[in-house]
């Protein structure tokens, strides 16, 4: 089930200003303010910064929880990006390697942005997708303040080129990948997809950005025809990150399975090889 989603007004700074910011990204969002609502939405998006901070983060907000925003620069990811374990991540062999380098590749559930980030800290080039629009604006506004944190510091060379291979578009993956992939100025080489788990009973274990996805995009009810939509496209291989005891994604054709899995202790990667397949007869050439 999805959940209704405004735009909050800032309690940072000059009222007069948190009007008018929030009223242009009710603009740019197509979404209502909440004190024009009769019933307060469950999620609500607007501008967050604390004290220490110099510049503000768009953020959604739930009643139970704080702040959820993406940073590229500071916290989870740039940590991960340190101490994740380089090219040996089970994530990042799952992709394959083109010519001694790493692929291009589409993310086609981008979420917050989190596998992205270190496939592009890694070498690769990718294009995240987002259908929700409210968290790919969370996604937007994070590139948009890292380049703004570059520009002004000027202190991490490395992070401008990683920020530089990542980019993002609002978009229904499927028909993105049916339809405009083509339109790209290179072509879709790997394809990566990691379907919504399943919701936890015991919510309180949940993670605050899980719960804002799980609200905002609800359970999983079309992977099956997401992957479909990418083996139809990919040119080198498309990969599906699972839990680890998951079954595979049916497809209508029961012989259309991973050409090889690669584990991690709570996470399985299945991969779909193009050539093998085609080779195998299973998709067309």
């Amino acid at each position: 089930m999805t959940h209704s989603i405004a735009i909050q007004i800032s309690p940072f700074g000059d009222p007069e200003q948190a009007q008018k910011d929030a009223e242009s990204l009710s603009q740019i969002y197509q979404l209502p303010l909440v004190h024009t609502l009769e019933t307060p939405p469950s999620i609500t998006m607007g501008w967050y910064q604390t004290a220490k901070e110099t510049q503000a983060k768009l953020a959604l907000f739930q009643p139970d929880s704080g702040a959820v925003f993406i940073d590229f620069v500071t916290g989870k990811k740039a940590h991960r990006r340190q101490y994740g374990g380089g090219k040996n991540q089970p994530l990042v062999r799952a992709m394959g390697k083109i010519e001694n380098r790493l692929p291009h590749v589409i993310d086609a559930t981008a979420g917050m942005g989190g596998d992205s980030f270190v496939l592009a800290s890694l070498g690769c080039h990718v294009l995240m997708l987002e259908r929700s629009i409210a968290v790919s604006a969370l996604l937007k506004d994070a590139l948009q303040r890292g380049e703004a944190f570059l520009n002004s510091e000027d202190s991490d060379s490395e992070l401008h080129d990683i920020l530089a291979r990542l980019n993002v578009i609002h978009a229904d993956s499927a028909h993105f990948l049916r339809h405009q992939a083509h339109t790209l100025n290179h072509s879709v080489e790997v394809v990566y997809m990691d379907p919504m788990y399943p919701e936890k009973k015991k919510k309180a274990a949940t993670k605050k950005e899980m719960k804002v996805l799980q609200h905002l995009v609800g359970p999983d009810q079309d992977s099956q025809h997401l992957l479909q939509a990418a083996l139809k496209t990919a040119g080198y291989r498309v990969v599906v990150k699972r839990p680890k005891n998951a079954p595979i994604i049916q497809l209508d054709n029961p012989k259309l399975i991973p050409t090889t899995q690669i584990s991690s202790p709570n996470t399985r990667y299945d991969v779909y090889v193009i050539k093998a397949l085609k080779s195998a007869g299973l998709l067309s050439p």
